[in-house]
Order: C-alpha cells, then structure tokens, then sequence
C-alpha cells in the first residue's frame, strides 16, 4: 500500500467525525431504553443492537486516542507543546462538564430532592472521581468517560514516546493488558475490600480502559506510518468495514471467545478496525453531512442526553400506552429523542463549548507570544 509524500497535516478528518456522531447516537439509543421506569419495550430487531448501545464509549476512546495522536506532530512545533496540549484538553472539556455539574444540582434538587456533597463536587471539578473508591461514575450522569479520558490526557505524553511507531504501539497495548491482568489477581490478595468497592474498580478504573485507548494509537499508526498519511485504499477499507460489522455481529451474540479475559477488549478491534476501514473508504452511509454535523455536537449530546430523556419520560409512557405496532412507538419515542437531545446540544455547544474552544485557542496564543518575547530577550 503506498504512501504519499506530504507530510501529516493535522487536517479535520470527515470519517472522525462521523465516527463521533455514530458513537453518541448509539449510546443515546442505549440510555433511552435504559434510564426510563421501567424500560422501554422494544421490537425484537431492535433489542439486541440497543441493549449493546454502551458500545459507543469505547468507539469514543479509540477516536480519542487516534485523534490525539494525529493532532500531537503539530502541536510538538510550538513553543511550549505539552503546555498547549494541557490548556487546550482543559478548555475543551471543562467549561461543558463544569455546566453540567451546576445543571445536575439544580435538576436532582428539583426532580430527586437530591444534593450532592462538597466531596463529590470536588471529585468532580478536579476531574478526580474515577480514583475515588465508589465514586467512579460520577454524579453528572453518564461523567464516568469524563474521569478516564482526563486521566488519559494526564498519561498522554509518556504513552505518546513510548508507542512511537506501530511495533511498539502493538507492545505497548498487550503490556498494558497484561497489567491490567496483574491488577485482577493482585486483587485477590485483599480480601477486606468492600465487594461494591471491588466491582466498580473492574469495572470502571481508568488501568480497565487503557488498552482500548492504546488500540487508537495502533490505528493512527497504520493510517499514517512514518509520519506519512496514507492514501485511500477503497479495498481494504471496504475489507476492514466488512471485518468489523462481523465482528460486532458475533459479538453482541457470544459467539466470540473471551480469550482477553474480557470480552470488552472485543470491541476496541471491532471499532479499530471500523476506523481504518472509513478512514481508507469513507461510505457515504456512514461518513456524510448528518454524522459529521452529530460529530461536531458529540460531547454536547452525549453529555445533555441523559437528563433529556428523563424529562421524556412522561412522553415515552403516553407514547406506549397507545398500544401502537412496538416499532413504530419505539421509533417515535427514538425521532422525539433525537429531536430534544440534537436541539439541547447544538444550544450548548454554541453557548458554552464554542467559547470555552476559543478560551482554549487565546490562552495558547498568549503563552506562544510570552514563550517568543522571552526567547527574543
């Protein structure tokens, strides 16, 4: 397979995008027949795709991982590169997350009678939680990928040197399985831990989701080997396209060994292999204005989501009380969602993440101009 020789531009990647809006629309569908009381019933050709809908995080932190590695050999020729990286992480995540924190405390206090205590906000607004022994979730709804892809930032310049090519982004993945691995059986030696205590750290811990990251940084560095963007491969994409809806299939059937240790670990190669397909073959039905538009929004929808569907809920009941055909009241009760959720996030992506990306952008052009005149003295 050749390779052209421009060097990498960082450019906005369509098939990224559309990756994201796939990603949030999928776990819309998830938390939409989860978070009512009681669940919504579903079709029998819906049930299986939308119980699986928490697959969407982990297609979220393959294309974060790749993303930030696409983006790091233009940031590196900056003045002050990891400086940069660092403010621009915080200003793309923070202003968003610490709305939501306001908007969570005003919503259970109205709907739960609820509040939340100074430890938890703290946890919360230091981006702490998910090392907080039950606290790992989070008390803004569906936060839990907020507290890992923070500490992944955290990590994110020692993982960046040391997976530097594809080899060692391939070793680097299976050490920290292996790690995670150790940590398991390590457990095993502390049986004074609280049971609760144990099963949120399985399951949530940041050391459970570093491998699935670490497969975004083997997918950046097969689209682009040596620095060099590859050129399209329609083939192999569509190959790795087919591979991937397969893999999915036999997944979310048990038809998969579980030969990782986890079956979790099945999806980072589904959706790898998912992303380099698109990457090398962008199918309009996947990759197209309505996917990228859901990708520009993604962290806003995935965020305002949950809280719209528990305001939906009456709507779901009255819906589903009409005794329509299943499909068709599920469907309506999916095109409302949608409608509310896209409506909600494109509101707060102009109002709160746009100017906190702006924030982001000035504070790295006064510390490019401070790091210049200091460089000219």
């Amino acid at each position: 397979m050749s390779t052209t020789s421009t060097p990498l531009p960082g450019g906005r990647l369509g098939f990224l995008d559309a990756l994201r809006g796939l990603a949030a629309l999928y776990v819309v569908v998830y938390h939409m027949v989860l978070i009512p009381e009681p669940d919504l019933a579903l079709p029998y050709w819906a049930g299986l795709i939308a119980h699986n809908g928490g697959m969407g995080v982990t297609l979220f932190f393959v294309v974060s991982a790749f993303s930030l590695f696409y983006t790091m050999p233009l940031r590196l020729r900056e003045p002050s590169p990891w400086l940069s990286f660092f403010a621009h992480r915080f200003f793309r995540i923070a202003p968003l997350f610490y709305a939501w924190i306001v908007l969570t405390m005003i919503r259970d206090c109205i709907v739960f009678d609820a509040s939340h205590s100074f430890g938890q906000i703290l946890a919360s607004a230091t981006f702490a939680f998910n090392m907080v022994p039950q606290g790992q979730e989070g008390f803004v709804w569906a936060s839990w990928t907020i507290g890992i892809e923070m500490l992944f930032y955290a990590v994110f310049p020692l993982y960046f040197m040391l997976a530097r090519d594809r080899g060692s982004a391939v070793a680097m993945t299976f050490w920290l399985l292996i790690g995670w691995i150790v940590v398991q059986a390590l457990l095993a030696y502390f049986p004074a831990i609280d049971p609760e205590t144990r099963r949120m750290f399985l399951q949530w811990s940041f050391l459970r989701h570093l491998p699935v990251f670490a497969c975004g940084a083997i997918a950046y560095h097969c689209f682009v080997p040596g620095g060099k963007v590859q050129e399209q491969a329609p083939g192999t994409g569509a190959a790795l396209i087919a591979i991937s809806v397969f893999l999915f299939t036999a997944l979310i059937n048990g038809w998969l060994p579980n030969i990782f240790g986890d079956l979790y670990y099945w999806q980072a190669l589904v959706f790898t292999s998912l992303l380099l397909g698109l990457g090398w073959c962008p199918l309009r039905m996947l990759v197209n204005r309505v996917t990228a538009f859901l990708g520009r929004i993604s962290y806003s929808l995935y965020l305002g989501h949950p809280t719209v569907i528990l305001l939906l809920g009456p709507i779901y009941a009255w819906i589903y009380r009409h005794g329509w055909d299943l499909s068709i009241s599920f469907l309506a009760c999916l095109l409302i969602t949608l409608g509310a959720a896209i409506l909600v996030a494109e509101v707060t992506f102009r109002l709160i993440e746009t100017p906190g990306i702006e924030w982001g952008k000035k504070l790295n052009r006064w510390l490019r101009d401070r790091q210049r005149v200091a460089s000219a003295t």
